[in-house]
């Protein structure tokens, strides 16, 4: 999910994809052969969708955040860059932000972009039609509850006052108004204007064909297998220095030999034993671990009766989260007790219960919820029924598969019956957050660097409609979250959030909408003669026209 992988990023979820023998050989023969390549090894294949607005993988937002751009960007401390803005302005009591456009600026397809464009995408975002996580973005902005209501034309609050200068004025101050308008991919509005947004997920030949103006301009997708990209020479951060980008879908079991071999140049190889770190090392590839904006855990289905917060308590305190962290990633992690970023100055210091495994405990609490082990079969029963749960696992991400079947063997030790269900990712999707058929999943959700938690935790961003995609999944409804969260978008002064959003960090430690598990560092690899690449937490492709491979 911008940033989403479930979402949203984000949310983000790693699959296996086996190449056919004759894309292996189209893709690597190339490699061999050219320097002027960088080939960046991705675990699952974008699904299609290259429409950053509707996105929802991070596969498809590795496409996105190369063929698109944004009127501002964040470098690798977090600070805001001019990107297709050459300037910005924020009134004195920020609620109106002015952006000024680089002149001359173009889409792929050399049609001018301007500021029409970006009124055409914040609107985009503002349509009743739009049922995406990034709403909350633009709420803010004055007009919006007419135009999303269907009662005018357009959001008065965007104002576009020449070809390069646009003026959006909020009803009130909206904190991360400057970073989530400004880091938001542009569309190109003679594009998409003449398809209903409803439908965008649906425009199959203009998803197939993106233009965008970032460094990169599409040129093929191979399902299962790549996306190839080249150069866009009239980016306004010059033309960039590689003329090919390969993203090339890559088993985790082979990547390394890849990165070895030179048929890759950049990997993720967050799930990477210690040893076999030391070993691409060994080889000349580079391996560098920071901390990750993606948490990792175990979603509960707050619309079923059963899993009420005498359960959930059972459950947290029934799993062993740092065993999961000693073992499946050597240490390379840190155990989450709520579901923020740790790295971050919003997550709690102090305030919170760290449910370390306790067997007793868990039961204590199951025994409070009316269930116990009547019959002597080894699980709790109520009304002579077992508490059997299923748990809905996204297939691919090596390390998430093997939680599963830890996490059965731990719950059972507490006298709860879980029923692992593996599933494809899209599946998955479409099951727990279209759907709304689960009862407990696994998944990761990638965060935002300027936390405004407001598109998975609002109670209006849970549906119980059958094919309706809500982001706050579990059906998590609270008075108190709605209005923490309100505060955080109003609050201006940094500590007055740290301190709101710490409130709500403790209140969802408390209430358990989710049992959070880990979040595991990232590892990057790549190989030595890759020069200008500089990974880190929350930006992938940061300066990537400079990226450069060596033969």
């Amino acid at each position: 999910m911008k940033k989403r992988e479930v979402l949203l990023l984000s949310i983000a979820v790693v699959s296996f994809f086996w190449f056919s023998s004759a894309g292996v050989k189209e893709v690597s023969s190339k490699i061999a052969e050219k320097s002027n390549q960088i080939t960046y090894a991705i675990s699952a294949a974008p699904v299609g969708k290259f429409n950053p607005l509707i996105a929802d993988t991070q596969y498809d937002g590795y496409v996105n955040g190369l063929v698109y751009d944004s009127m501002l960007c964040l470098n690798a401390k977090i600070e805001l860059e001019p990107a297709l803005a050459e300037k910005y302005t924020v009134s004195k009591d920020s609620t109106v932000i002015t952006f000024t456009l680089r002149k001359g600026l173009t889409f792929h397809d050399g049609k001018p972009l301007s500021a029409e464009d970006v009124k055409f995408t914040l609107e985009s975002l503002a349509s009743p039609q739009y049922d995406g996580e990034l709403q909350s973005y633009v709420q803010s902005i004055k007009g919006f509850k007419a135009f999303n209501e269907g009662k005018a034309a357009e959001v008065s609050g965007i104002a576009v006052k020449n070809a390069t200068t646009v003026e959006i004025t909020f009803s009130e101050p909206y904190a991360p108004a400057l970073i989530n308008i400004g880091t938001l991919a542009v569309l190109p509005k003679h594009i998409w204007k003449d398809v209903p947004v409803n439908e965008w997920a649906k425009a199959a030949e203009l998803l197939s064909k993106p233009v965008g103006c970032g460094p990169y301009r599409f040129e093929s997708f191979t399902s299962g297998s790549y996306v190839k990209l080249t150069a866009f020479d009239a980016y306004y951060g010059g033309k960039p220095k590689t003329a090919n980008f390969i993203l090339k879908v890559v088993n985790e079991a082979t990547v390394q030999a890849e990165l070895i071999n030179g048929t890759v140049d950049i990997a993720d190889v967050s799930a990477i034993k210690n040893a076999d770190a030391k070993q691409l090392a060994s080889k000349g590839v580079k391996v560098v671990r920071y901390p990750n904006s993606k948490v990792q855990y175990m979603g509960f289905n707050l619309r079923d009766a059963r899993l009420d917060l005498n359960v959930r308590t059972a459950i947290a305190y029934g799993i062993d989260r740092q065993a999961i962290v000693n073992g499946l990633i050597e240490g390379n992690g840190v155990v989450l007790d709520t579901p923020m970023v740790p790295s971050l100055w919003s997550y709690p210091k102090s305030g919170l219960t760290h449910y370390t495994f306790d067997a007793q405990k868990a039961k204590d609490y199951l025994k409070k919820a009316g269930y116990q082990d009547t019959n002597g079969d080894g699980f709790v029963d109520k009304d002579g029924k077992n508490l059997q749960l299923t748990l809905t696992i996204p297939k691919g991400d090596k390390i998430r598969e093997q939680t599963g079947p830890i996490i059965q063997s731990d719950l059972k030790k507490i006298g709860i019956d879980i029923v692992l269900e593996p599933m494809d990712f899209n599946a998955t999707m479409q099951k727990v957050v279209g759907n709304h058929e689960f009862e407990l999943y696994l998944m990761g959700n990638t965060l935002d660097p300027d936390p405004d938690p407001t598109p998975y935790w609002y109670s209006t961003q849970a549906t119980d409609e059958k094919g309706s995609f809500g982001w706050n999944i579990a059906a998590f409804r609270s008075k108190q979250a709605d209005e923490l969260l309100d505060l955080n978008r109003k609050q201006l002064n940094m500590a007055d959030r740290k301190a709101t959003l710490q409130k709500f960090g403790i209140l969802l430690n408390q209430e358990l909408p989710w049992v959070p598990l880990y979040a595991a560092d990232i590892a990057k690899a790549y190989r030595s003669g890759v020069t200008g690449y500089t990974p880190n937490t929350f930006v992938d492709f940061y300066n990537v026209q400079n990226w450069e491979v060596a033969k």
